[in-house]
Formats: structure tokens, C-alpha cells, sequence
């Protein structure tokens, strides 16, 4: 950075009204009928009416602006109308000999540069009379801005002013000015922090030149109140991008009591036109917190400097001071988590959550939620949910955010493809054909027939009419706890649903390879098979209905997180298959790399299914499933019956859906279920040890299943509940499965590590210790 003089160091311009007269008409051939004085803190402004009815701005500046930095405004005001004729910024206007600026002789022989510019409509405004809207105006104007700027640099960027907030640091000195000893403490604990946190962070963040000071005093405002004009840019340096929107916080609002409130509205504005990236966001409070504090130390210091300006300097001083003490009562971390969360346009972090949850059961009646105490959500990270009060949970159960919450690629992938076309799949589109490509590719080449839908139930409802065309058949085989859906032919097939009594005449049910409950158990000779030999007396049960499909979750997630050894799958397909029965693989909860070993779960036995269902991760939280089936089974469903979904296959959840599986290829994330799942099971296996509550532990890659006891070792559903609402008390979200109801269920997205397995060991440690 280049060390000039600093213009706040410079006496300003205090040229008298005839003077300037003589410069407009020498300099620039423009005769004045009035002029009238502009505020000004380093340069001396003037309006000029001409008896044509001409309107102009007159700019005397001070001479520490020499020529390359006067150059790079005048070029970045003809690059900005050049990107953005719209953007009301004011225009240079060449002299009379056509140049951008002429120097004129001032007080003590000094030489000062003087520029003429269009006068903007429009009139300077009290921040308190700011709509809302007006606010949020303000906000994309800089935002635009800042984006017709992008493209700009000059060699004078790196000009070295005061003001800018990333030399923060420099005007420690300064601090000796500010006579009030809690003032100046507060404006060092807010320099300590900026030092430690902020500074360290700068050098990677976006940055560019940009405005610098987008104060009231340079942005005038239209009778609607919404930006009519930019009428200043002395403070232009290249800095951090998320700086311009710090000073315009922290200068457009200082002096309104709801100042911390009304930062939604700019940065709403703001982040419309231009998406803050998390790393800016979380920055944003500190350098609000570090122009406030530059405000009041630059003022304190300018008071002593120049007390003849000293009404201009100080104007905004009170009202910063205000905000600063505003910052520090609420605390600067919990605005911080505010400006954030207004970065990322979370729309309903407002609601309070009794409020929210009684709305809810007036609403949705039916709609179950978890815990005792719901946990409300407003957003996800990684493996982390937070909830209005940015309280982190650790996420060890849901499977829909396969990669981790929001992860960018995905978001930026459906984010894309929903502002270039998002319809249905009757169009030609190639997403969904790639995605039927990549789908078929993960898997047998008999398997070769790919439908998308939108959900596990439809694409499990879906291989029901299938199963029963190609069959002519009408029955189905189940384990006895499963899940497989919420439309009425899916409800059928899954017993853990059913009401009391409930038991559809066409399902039969077999029990679940149950190797630590069930009556053969683990080391038994031939315990598997004898399980899967139930399969011919559900055949036999199902009588003149006959045998359609046999439908099995590899995991046997909702019988209890089971995981049989791969001779299960192989002997219980061989026998429905004997029994005229085709084979549906549910994938939904096991699938997509959950097990570790393959990215579908049945693969690890060798068998090939008649038909395959993917649902909740597919599409890491965007609606989207699949059916993948063997094209010989659709040519028993005549060709006039359309296997259609209107919102299946549309080119936004496709785009959603690749998404995912080039996230699991390019992280590794198969290999890291794998790695991560063992060492968290190891864990559990040592917390077994060192507690007879847990009976059992089970499970592959990251769905894992701990079974509670009692003392006689019964299932002991009481303690699973108690044990998940402790967790979810230590901010560790868990739920619990099996027929019992007793197997907590572990299902975290894959891109657990296991300093995050760590954190779930000890708190479970824990809470077992007080049960």
C-alpha cells in the first residue's frame, strides 16, 4: 500500500464564494447565478445553479488527493456508467480545456484540485425518517454498486485513508484523544477483538475497490424515499468487498434507537443483490463494531485538530457512540449470529417457539415432532442444526442431509438450475437422462429401467403396481416392523404403522433377522437361514392371492438397525423367487453409501433385486426418489398407462440429485461411512462395557443401532426415551427405533468425523452414567 498523506491530516479547502465563482467561469465556462455550500469533512462543496436552469456540484478537495487518485475516481465513474447507466452516481464534467480535473492556487500558495459534476434530484435524509423500504433501498444501491465496481481496478486502489476499516489497527495512537476512560476502553476491547479475530481473516475474503462511504451524507434519497443519487467518492480503496456493507450499517444507521433491528433491512437489501459468502457474514458485526469505533476516535482526534470544523466532524458521533453501547449490551457475538442470519435471508428466525408450536398443532394437527420439547430449527451446516438462538445441535440421525446440511454444491446446484428452468419430465431435458445414466451405472446392468419420482412411499407405491402386473399376483411379504411408505398401498406394507388390530389381508409378515432377540441367534449355526426360511410360510399364508414381491430394507432400519450377515439377503431372495415372488430392495434408509461398503446397501450379498428404491438422500433435503427396475417387468404394464409424475424428474431435483452423488465420489464420503461408522461403533462397544443398559450394539458404516435393557434384559423403551431426551438437552439429536421402540438410532450424514463421534460418545457416557 502506497503511504500518502492522509487527507484527514490536511487543513481542508476554504475557498470564499467569489473564488469559486471565478474557478467555475475560468475553469469550467460556467457563469453562476448562486451557489450555495455543501457539507463537507475534508472537501469544500458547492451546489451551482446557472440562469439556464443548470444544476452542478462543485468539488474543491483537498490536497492530499494529488492526480493518480483523483484519476481513479474520475475512471471509476466512467466505468460505472459504462456497467450500470442506471446506477444514480453522479458524472464527472471535463473543464474547459477538457480535462478531468484543474488545480487552482489556494491559501499558504497550496495548489488544490477542483472537479465539476451532475447534480443528482433528491435531498440528504435523517436516518429517522428512513422507511423501511427506504433502508433496504439504500442496501441495494450499495450492493449494486459494489458489482458495477467489480470489474475496475487502478493503480492508485491502494490509496491509504483513515476510514478504512481494515486499517483499524493504525489509529491505536489516535485512542489517546478520547478523553472519556470508558469510551476509550471500549474502543480497545473492540480494537483487541479485531486484531485477534478480524485482521487474521481479511487477507481471504473478496475484495475489490469499492465505495467506502455509503454515509447519508453522500446518498440522497427521492420523495419516495428510495436512492436517488450518489454524490460522493473520495473514500474509494480497494479493501474486502463486506466492508462497504459495514460502513453503510454502521454510518446510515448510528443514532436510531432500533439500530441493531433496522441492519435487517440493509443487509436484506444488500445480500438481494449480492449473496454475502459465510466467512464475510460472520465478519460483518466486528466491522460495524470497528467503523463505529473509528468514528468516535477519528472524531475525538479531529476535534483537537480542527476545532473550527468540529460541527461537521462530530455530527455523527452521538449517535455511533449510541450504537457501540447498543452492540455491546446486546453482546457483539449474539449480533453477530443476527447480521449472519440476516446475510443468509432466514425468513423465519423471528417466530418465538411456544408461539410457533402452538400454531403448529392448530395447523397440523396430525403432524408429529420429536422430543418433549420440539427443537426449532432455522438452519442447517454440515452436521450441525441451529435453532433461533444459534444453540448448535449435533445432527446424528437424519439421513435426508446425506452430505451435510446445506452443503454449497448442492445448494448452488439447485439454485442454478431453478433460475434456468425447473418443469416436468415431458420435456426434453438432459438432467434426468444423466441422472438415470449415473443411477444405472451404480448398479447391476440387468437393472436398467430408471423412474423418478419424489418420494420413497411413491417410488415404493410404484413398484407395487409393477410387482403386481409382472407377477399377476396380489400378495406381499414384509419383516414385521417395517417401513415402507405413507400412500395407502405402502401403509400395507409397513407394520410399524399399523393401528392396533390393523393387519392388511394381502400382507404377510416374516420376523426380522433379530440375531440378539429374536429366537436364533447370533452364532447359532445357520441362524440366518432359518430366519429366511419364514419367507415360504409368508408364501403359504398369502394362499390364492399368490406371491407378488417380497420387500426388504437391507438394514432392517425400523426393525431395529439389524445388518444380518449378506447370507440373509441371498437365501431370502432365493426363496421368494422359488415362490414365484420378485425382490424390491428398499434403499431409501440404508442407501446412498450409509452401510460403508457399497453405495447400496444389498450390494454387499451379491444378489441382484428385481427392483431398487432410493428416496430421502437422494436429493440431500430436495425432494426426489427413484425406482430402478428391470426393463423386462414394465412390458407387463400396457403402454397406454402412463408411469408418469408430474414433479418427478423435474430438471431441478435431477440437478439436486447429481449433485449428491458427485459430492459422495469427490469427498469420499463411502470410504469415510466406513471409517468413521467403525470408530464410532468401537465406541459404543466400549461404552457397552462400562453399562448394562446397553444390551447390544449393531450396525454398519454410519447407521448404527444401540438396543436399551432393562434388568431381567428386556427391552426398555423407557430408557431410550429418556436417554434421547438427555441428549437432545446436551445438543445431540437422536431418535429411537425397533419394535420396542428401545434401539437408538445413529444415522448422522455421512461427512461425520469423528472428533463429531467423540462429542456424541462422551455425552451418551454421560447420560447413561446418571440413568
Amino acid at each position: 500500500m502506497v503511504k500518502r498523506p492522509d487527507p484527514l491530516e490536511s487543513t481542508p479547502p476554504a475557498f470564499a464564494e467569489a473564488a469559486a465563482r471565478h474557478i467555475l467561469r475560468e475553469g469550467f465556462g460556467i457563469e453562476s447565478s448562486s451557489l450555495e455550500p455543501l457539507a463537507g469533512e475534508r472537501d469544500q462543496n458547492f451546489r451551482v445553479d446557472t440562469a439556464g436552469g443548470q444544476r452542478f456540484l462543485l468539488k474543491i478537495s483537498n490536497p492530499a488527493d494529488d492526480g493518480p487518485i483523483l484519476a481513479m475516481q474520475t475512471a471509476a465513474l466512467r466505468h460505472i456508467e459504462r456497467v450500470d447507466p442506471d446506477l444514480p452516481a453522479m458524472r464527472a464534467l471535463p473543464t474547459a480545456a477538457g480535462e478531468s480535473w484543474l488545480e487552482v492556487p489556494g491559501p499558504e500558495s497550496r495548489i488544490y484540485p477542483a472537479r465539476l459534476f451532475t447534480f443528482l434530484p433528491g435531498k440528504v435524509t435523517a436516518n429517522t425518517a428512513l422507511t423501511t423500504e427506504a433502508i433496504r433501498s439504500h442496501g441495494q444501491t450499495t450492493a449494486r454498486l459494489g458489482r458495477a465496481l467489480r470489474g475496475f481496478f487502478h493503480p492508485a486502489a491502494d490509496y491509504e485513508i483513515l476510514w478504512n476499516i481494515t486499517q483499524f489497527p493504525r489509529i491505536r495512537p489516535l485512542l489517546t484523544h478520547v478523553c472519556d476512560g470508558q469510551r476509550r476502553a471500549q474502543a480497545e476491547r473492540i480494537m483487541d477483538r479485531f486484531e485477534d479475530r478480524v485482521a487474521p481473516a481479511l487477507p481471504g475474503l473478496r475484495a475489490q475497490v469499492i465505495h467506502g462511504d455509503m454515509s447519508l451524507d453522500n446518498v440522497l434519497f427521492g420523495d419516495d424515499l428510495l436512492v436517488s443519487g450518489i454524490v460522493d467518492f473520495g473514500d474509494m480503496t480497494h479493501a474486502p468487498l463486506v466492508c462497504d456493507l459495514a460502513v453503510e450499517i454502521a454510518d446510515v444507521l448510528h443514532g436510531r434507537d432500533d439500530a441493531i433491528e433496522a441492519a435487517d433491512a440493509i443487509i436484506g437489501g444488500y445480500v438481494s443483490v449480492t449473496p454475502l459468502e459465510d466467512e464475510e457474514a460472520g465478519l460483518l458485526a466486528d466491522l460495524v463494531a470497528a467503523r463505529l469505533a473509528t468514528e468516535v476516535t477519528i472524531t475525538a482526534w479531529r476535534r483537537r485538530l480542527y476545532p473550527d470544523n468540529t460541527a461537521y466532524a462530530a455530527s455523527g458521533e452521538p449517535g455511533a457512540r449510541a450504537f457501540l453501547d447498543a452492540i455491546e449490551t446486546t453482546g457483539i457475538d449474539a449480533v453477530g449470529r443476527r447480521f449472519r442470519d440476516a446475510c443468509r435471508r432466514l425468513p423465519y428466525r423471528r417466530s418465538a417457539t411456544g408461539a410457533l408450536l402452538e400454531r403448529r398443532r392448530r395447523a397440523l394437527p396430525r403432524s408429529p415432532l420429536f422430543y418433549s420439547q420440539p427443537v426449532h430449527l432455522v438452519r442447517g451446516e454440515g452436521v450441525w442444526l441451529f435453532d433461533p438462538d444459534d444453540r448448535r445441535y449435533l445432527d446424528c440421525y437424519n439421513n435426508v442431509a446425506v452430505v451435510g446440511h446445506s452443503h454449497p454444491r448442492v445448494a448452488a446446484a439447485v439454485t442454478q438450475q431453478q433460475q434456468l428452468l425447473a418443469t416436468h419430465s415431458r420435456y426434453l431435458h438432459e438432467a434426468i437422462v444423466e441422472l438415470a445414466e449415473r443411477l444405472k451405472a451404480t448398479l447391476p446392468p440387468e437393472l436398467d429401467a430408471v423412474m423418478v419420482v419424489n418420494s420413497g412411499s411413491e417410488a415404493n407405491d410404484l413398484a407395487w403396481r409393477i410387482a403386481r402386473a409382472a407377477t399377476g399376483r396380489a400378495g406381499a411379504v414384509v419383516t414385521a416392523c417395517a417401513y415402507h411408505g405413507l400412500t395407502e398401498a405402502t401403509h400395507a406394507l409397513s407394520p410399524e404403522e399399523w393401528a392396533k388390530g390393523e393387519r392388511p389381508a394381502h400382507v404377510a409378515t416374516i420376523p426380522a433377522p433379530d440375531g440378539y432377540r429374536g429366537p436364533y441367534r447370533r452364532g447359532d449355526e445357520g441362524w440366518v437361514q432359518r430366519y429366511a426360511a419364514h419367507v415360504d410360510d409368508a408364501g403359504r399364508a398369502l394362499g390364492d392371492r399368490g406371491f407378488a414381491a417380497l420387500y426388504l430394507d437391507p438394514a432392517f432400519t425400523a426393525d431395529g438397525i439389524l445388518s444380518p450377515p449378506p447370507a440373509y439377503l441371498r437365501e431370502a431372495a432365493r426363496r421368494a423367487r422359488t415362490l414365484g415372488g420378485l425382490v424390491v430392495a428398499d434403499e431409501v434408509q440404508a442407501g446412498h453409501g450409509r452401510c460403508g461398503s457399497h453405495l447400496w446397501s444389498f450390494q454387499a450379498s451379491g444378489i441382484t433385486p428385481d427392483m431398487v428404491v432410493m428416496g430421502k438422500p437422494m436429493g440431500n433435503g430436495f425432494p426426489v426418489a427413484a425406482l430402478v427396475v428391470k426393463s423386462e417387468l414394465l412390458g407387463a404394464v400396457p403402454e397406454d398407462v402412463e408411469l408418469f409424475s408430474t414433479f418427478g424428474g423435474n430438471p431441478v431435483a435431477c440437478a439436486a440429485a447429481l449433485a449428491v452423488l458427485a459430492v459422495m465420489e469427490d469427498e469420499g464420503l463411502l470410504g469415510n461411512a466406513a471409517k468413521v461408522g467403525s470408530y464410532l461403533r468401537q465406541g459404543l462397544l466400549t461404552l457397552a462395557e462400562r453399562h448394562p443398559l446397553i444390551g447390544d450394539v449393531r450396525g454398519e458404516g454410519l447407521l448404527l443401532g444401540v438396543e436399551l435393557i432393562d434388568e431381567e434384559r428386556r427391552p426398555s423403551p423407557g430408557s431410550a426415551r429418556k436417554v434421547t431426551e438427555a441428549m437432545r438437552e446436551r445438543g445431540i439429536l437422536l431418535s429411537a427405533t425397533g419394535p420396542a421402540g428401545n434401539v437408538l438410532k445413529i444415522r448422522p450424514p455421512l461427512v461425520f468425523q469423528p472428533e463429531h463421534a467423540d462429542l456424541l460418545l462422551q455425552a451418551l457416557d454421560e447420560v447413561l452414567a446418571s440413568s
